[in-house]
């Protein structure tokens, strides 16, 4: 085995979610999907350390994915052997064929006081304005940055009727909004109010399968996911803000 040492960064993020691994650069924002004896080349190289496990990939084909996750910045070649990061599994996996999809018509949005959807509209103001501002490729780094600052102002966990009225109140707020309001902006938006009335909770982003999708969603201390359709349980978390007590990104559904 050559002395070829691999890292992964601290920007980057993998997820197993059984049928494929996706991996997220929170940097850029980039996803991407390896699956097959890529998906086991990743696990066991950042695993190991080593950029150069056996006998999952002939070696043109390893050289050539090991060159394009370094292009990508999903991986960084370090003079010395570290503890490698393994990849974290998502929910166990079983094939959907839809039945947890099958929303008809807009949904009814829940009350929320007409103070906490002025404020809603604030924040997600300041949410949209972090997205827009400066180069696309950095808008996920801002909104981190943004959510990261806002924790360090949460005092006191919120309840489950906290995040509900926040939720219903943001969601009340985007329909007036001029862009683009979905699961991303959301939750963000969420959290951001809650946080201004010194109240906490997780922004989560994962991912699953069937097929590969991204999301987020925001939940209570205790793992509540609130205002969430039931196929949110099949979303593992790929990052978590504030980051898991345990030390881990993510929680098994």
């Amino acid at each position: 085995m050559s002395c070829e040492y691999i890292i992964v960064p601290e920007h980057v993020r993998a997820l197993d979610v059984g049928p494929a691994t996706v991996i997220v650069n929170y940097r850029n924002g980039r996803a991407d999907v390896l699956t097959g004896p890529a998906a086991r080349w990743w696990e066991a190289a950042t695993t190991s350390g080593y950029g150069d496990p056996s006998g999952l990939l002939d070696t043109q084909s390893a050289r050539a994915l090991r060159e394009q996750l370094l292009t990508a910045e999903l991986i960084m070649q370090t003079p010395r052997h570290r503890a490698g990061q393994p990849t974290a599994v998502g929910p166990s996996w079983v094939p959907s064929w839809g039945t947890q999809e099958m929303q008809a018509g807009r949904t009814t949005v829940g009350s929320a006081s007409c103070g906490m959807t002025l404020r809603a509209g604030v924040a997600l103001l300041v949410v949209l304005g972090a997205l827009a501002a400066g180069q696309g490729r950095s808008r996920m780094a801002r909104l981190l940055r943004l959510l990261t600052w806002a924790t360090r102002r949460a005092r006191v966990d919120a309840s489950a009727d906290h995040l509900m009225e926040a939720v219903n109140a943001v969601r009340r707020a985007g329909t007036v909004m001029p862009g683009r309001v979905a699961c991303l902006e959301e939750s963000s938006a969420a959290f951001l109010l809650l946080a201004m009335g010194r109240k906490r909770v997780t922004w989560c982003h994962g991912a699953a399968a069937d097929p590969v999708r991204l999301h987020a969603w925001v939940e209570t201390d205790d793992g509540q996911r609130v205002a969430e359709p039931s196929s949110t349980a099949r979303f593992g978390v790929l990052r978590a803000v504030p980051e898991r007590d345990d030390g881990s990104e993510n929680r098994r559904a």
